[in-house]
């Protein structure tokens, strides 16, 4: 496994980032309970699939505890606009330079273990105002929700 360039892996202001939101979560998020992102993210110019299965398999979320499993037919994610750069942490371990651990599918080296996208560790920091939530089916995505910096706003008649 290649270790990602250091040159290529970062976060600017306003680059679009995204979290795949595990199902116990997004009820949480859309009624106010949850008001923070926290953990791994990804770019969403590097980590925009076609359907579920290829989100499953391109950022790894099969590790124990994710509450994502293969076959999956839904999923949602969170996007937002990146705020402080320096908030986003490359995840290297010990051996290349840096001093994060896990099991795998973790792999030390700053990029997912199938598809080698680049990927970043997020301290708990607040939902940022404009944040959105979609759907990721099979058919598409479709749009959930947006965050006003209050509430969540939805469209009528989306579930």
């Amino acid at each position: 496994m290649q270790q990602a360039d250091q040159a290529s892996v970062v976060v600017t202001q306003g680059m679009l980032m995204q979290k795949a939101i595990p199902p116990r979560l997004i009820e949480p998020y859309l009624t106010g309970r949850r008001t923070v992102i926290a953990g791994y993210v990804y770019r969403l110019q590097d980590s925009s699939f076609a359907d579920p299965a290829e989100y499953y398999e391109g950022l790894d979320l099969g590790y124990d505890g994710s509450g994502f499993g293969p076959g999956i037919s839904e999923l949602y994610v969170l996007r937002w606009k990146a705020v402080s750069p320096e908030s986003y942490q490359v995840p290297y371990s010990p051996e290349r330079g840096g001093d994060w651990t896990g099991k795998p599918p973790f792999t030390g080296t700053g990029v997912t273990s199938s598809r080698s996208i680049a990927e970043f560790y997020l301290d708990p920091m607040p939902v940022p105002v404009g944040a959105e939530v979609f759907l990721i089916t099979w058919g598409g995505e479709e749009f959930v929700a947006r965050f006003d910096g209050q509430v969540w706003l939805r469209p009528a008649g989306v579930r």
